[in-house]
């Protein structure tokens, strides 16, 4: 290379740098929507925060903490970022203030994160009992129970309570276990995280085991510590009913759940410390097998507890057992005995003299024969739960139709079903009106009328069908045979031996009701 050519080109280069120096910046300040004055949105100058000078654009981050600040070859990229900060659109700069390759970040949810006033709502909710605005509440933002780094959302900051912490101190057994099956159901953790997460079971395991085991600020005790030196019995049921439930956890003076019972309780009751120390003790239930295509037997299972699951069945071959039922919690020894009392009953005594408690023991003998051999589908069941009222033991058996296990002797299974009866009658009411209205619209107003007149013409012979009064033309041989649910106007009385009496009295004739 000559010399010339050597001249021009470092000129070249020269005028390059030039230029690039010379050439202008756009320095864009995004503000977030909710920290701008509502005056300041109204001017849409004032609003696109881009400026050529540095310094300007540092003044408005100082004055909006929450501002963010990038620089721009072309205005109209820096005017974009100013409006929406790239949320919705994603812009490729080359000449941006931060050059370091972005740490892949965690997708966020949908389930804004919640103020300090709402928690005291929600734990107030729970003090209160109220089951039905506490789940709808959870339902509507997990957030509630979970809180960032997948860990129960503490409710009161001092001595750092979560939900169940609030529930067993206000003796809430059923809203301990509403909050207990929430966090622990699949379907709630999916809700949380999307469908991207994979570990659907392993997450709501964990979470289950958060609620249960995390002692609190102050004593480093568990729930379970509270329910037990409190004396709250069904509190203590419900904590224990989970394997993952771990009774041996020490608090800040080294005392396991077992070595404070009814030690803050009011109530010096003896016989409660007793039932509270049986809870505490591996707690075994008994269960109804019964096969998928019914093509066996049911059978009474053998005990079972959280920690030594049931073994049933898994030869591919042979018919899938399932629980059907189930009686407890008791005691090994107490489960052990119920369940031979279930599956042998008293055998019937052939003697030709019994007294009045031997008549009714071999009463109850024949029922529970009957039972187990006439319903096929309930008898066990039947014998079951009768055993388990006797005993005073809690009783669960699966429901079909409500796809769920429940005891329509207590409040609890009761609710069950009239939730699940108001949901079918709601499903038959809209249907009813879809095809009505579909109906209605093909017809004129003639067949509009003809049609209401034949339902209300259907409506009045149903109801005379119904009517409680007695047909002229009944024949008076059969008027013993009635059942009256109200009183002729002159009952006939009848001729029995029995009621000579009754005529000689003084008081006259004897309104009666029969039935």
């Amino acid at each position: 290379m000559d010399e010339n050519e050597q001249t021009s080109q470092t000129l070249h280069v020269a005028e390059e740098n030039t230029n690039i120096l010379n050439e202008t910046i756009f320095h864009a300040v995004y503000i977030p929507g909710e920290n701008i004055d509502s005056s300041i949105q109204r001017n849409s100058t004032e609003y696109i925060r881009v400026y050529q000078d540095k310094t300007e654009a540092l003044k408005v981050i100082k004055e909006f903490r929450t501002g963010r600040l990038k620089s721009f070859k072309k205005r109209l990229e820096a005017e974009e970022y100013a409006k929406t900060g790239f949320e919705e659109a994603n812009y490729i700069n080359n000449m941006s203030i931060n050059t370091t390759v972005p740490a892949v970040e965690e997708k966020s949810n949908n389930f804004k994160v919640l103020r300090s006033q709402e928690l005291v709502c929600f734990r107030k909710l729970i003090k209160d009992g109220d089951l039905y605005t506490v789940k709808t509440t959870v339902l509507g933002n997990p957030r509630y129970l979970i809180g960032s780094g997948d860990t129960p959302t503490i409710l009161q900051e001092g001595c750092r309570y979560n939900a169940l912490h609030i529930a067993v101190r206000a003796d809430r057994p059923d809203m301990c276990e509403l909050i207990l099956n929430t966090v622990g159901n699949t379907d709630f953790i999916k809700l949380l995280y999307g469908d991207e997460c994979k570990s659907y079971v392993d997450r709501a395991q964990i979470m289950l085991d958060l609620y249960l085991n995390t002692p609190d600020k102050g004593l480093n005790e568990t729930p379970l510590h509270f329910a037990v030196k409190f004396g709250l019995k069904d509190v203590v049921r419900v904590l224990v009913s989970y394997p993952c439930c771990i009774k041996t956890l020490p608090n800040k003076y080294k005392q396991l759940p077992i070595d404070i019972i009814c030690s803050r309780s009011s109530q010096k009751d003896e016989e409660l410390k007793k039932e509270i120390h049986l809870l505490l003790e591996d707690q075994y239930y008994v269960p109804v097998l019964r096969s998928d295509d019914k093509s066996l037997q049911p059978v009474i299972g053998e005990p079972f507890s959280p920690t030594s699951p049931l073994s049933l069945n898994t030869d591919p071959i042979s018919p899938r057992l399932e629980i059907r039922a189930f009686a407890g919690p008791m005691t090994k020894s107490r489960a052990l005995e119920f369940r031979k009392k279930w599956k042998t009953p008293p055998r019937l005594r052939m003697t030709p003299i019994k007294n009045a408690t031997e008549s009714e023991f071999t009463d109850s003998s024949s029922d529970n024969l009957a039972l187990r051999l006439q319903d096929v589908e309930k008898g066990l069941e039947r014998i079951g739960r009768n055993l388990a009222e006797e005993w005073q033991v809690s009783w669960k058996e699966y429901w079909p139709f409500l796809n769920d296990f429940a005891d329509f002797h207590t409040t609890e299974g009761l609710t069950k079903l009239e939730k699940y009866l108001e949901s079918k009658f709601q499903e038959q009411f809209v249907h009813y009106n879809q095809t009505s209205n579909d109906n209605m619209i093909n017809l004129n107003e003639h067949s509009k009328t003809k049609l209401l007149v034949d339902s209300i013409d259907y409506l009045c012979s149903k109801l005379q069908s119904w009517s409680l009064l007695t047909p002229n033309n009944q024949d008076e041989n059969n008027v013993d045979e009635l059942e009256f649910f109200t009183p002729p106007s002159s009952p006939k009385l009848a001729v029995d031996s029995s009621d000579d009496e009754m005529q000689n009295a003084e008081e006259g004739l004897v309104i009666f009701l029969e039935g």
